[in-house]
């Protein structure tokens, strides 16, 4: 194949991405909202249009002024304004305003790190190459929009059942998860935000705490966390209603070869590449979940 026929190639790949996305999505919201009963049907649809409608009017103002202060920020209000629409929309029971309250919790919490750190930072480097392509850009905002909606899908599943089902070992199990998620997060969080304060030029890599036994430990969490909001909506579902089980893969697909570590280690690599003590670490301590099979 020639380099002008790749070339062509990638750049249809990259225009097709947000409406490939899209269409996805329907599908999935399709199959998460098959066996459900009256009138909530068209609860996933609902809320993919809502997520997706939120991030690209929000691309529009952000590719014109060239920033990226309120992504993360917008990430934050797709998730929290879905659980109050369809809170306010369903009749959730107890089970139901756990796994809200579980969402809410999180994101309110990300919401309030991820922009406080951008404000402090002023920009993040992650976007640099994206954003003065407006498709590109847009891909990635489609791509929040798909990020939460999957997110989200296995409560919409789980309230899409009569109010009093799902409670079993396995929701509790699932619950248990998500603390474990949640607290490995925030303790991973906070745990760099304090390294950086100590060590504010960026010049040394953090080795202590959780992050001497994963160099992502706060994406380990974040996996975690949504593996457990599945669990909880796993003893309501059945039949294409299944489709939940991509929620948590999807995760972990976006955060270990999309958006996350690929992005963190290049830039680490970049900065500290070649020292003995960074190599040492990197050879020594697994990208994600401790354990022989993290390695690499």
């Amino acid at each position: 194949m020639s380099q002008q026929a790749t070339s062509a190639g990638s750049r249809w790949s990259v225009r097709l991405t947000a409406p490939a996305l899209l269409v996805i999505g329907i599908l999935i919201a399709l199959a998460g909202g098959s066996e459900t009963r009256p009138p909530l049907e068209g609860l996933p649809l609902l809320v993919l249009f809502w997520v997706m409608a939120i991030n690209v009017i929000a691309w529009i103002p952000a590719y014109f002024r060239q920033t990226e202060r309120f992504y993360d920020l917008i990430g934050s209000v797709s998730f929290i304004s879905s659980a109050f629409l369809v809170g306010l929309w369903t009749q959730p029971g107890i089970a139901g305003w756990i796994m809200l309250t579980c969402v809410i919790i999180w994101s309110a919490r990300m919401a309030w790190f991820l922009v406080g750190r951008i404000h402090k930072q002023g920009k993040d480097g992650r976007f640099d190459e994206f954003k003065v392509d407006p498709v590109r850009f847009l891909n990635a905002w489609t791509m929040q929009a798909m990020w939460a909606f999957l997110c989200l899908l296995p409560v919409l599943v789980r309230l899409d059942h009569s109010p009093e089902a799902g409670f079993s070992a396995v929701f509790w199990a699932g619950l248990t998860v998500w603390l474990i998620g949640f607290g490995v997060e925030v303790v991973a969080d906070e745990q760099k935000k304090r390294f950086r304060a100590i060590h504010p030029d960026g010049s040394q890599f953090i080795t202590s705490g959780l992050w001497s036994i994963s160099r992502h430990p706060n994406y380990v969490g974040e996996i975690t966390l949504w593996f457990g909001v599945m669990l909880m909506a796993a003893p309501v579902v059945s039949g294409w209603q299944w489709i939940i089980l991509i929620s948590p893969l999807f995760v972990y697909v976006l955060l270990r070869f999309i958006s996350g570590v690929p992005l963190l280690e290049r830039r680490s690599d970049e900065k500290w590449g070649g020292q003995p003590d960074y190599e040492a670490y990197k050879q020594g301590t697994p990208i994600l979940f401790p354990g022989p099979w993290g390695r690499g």
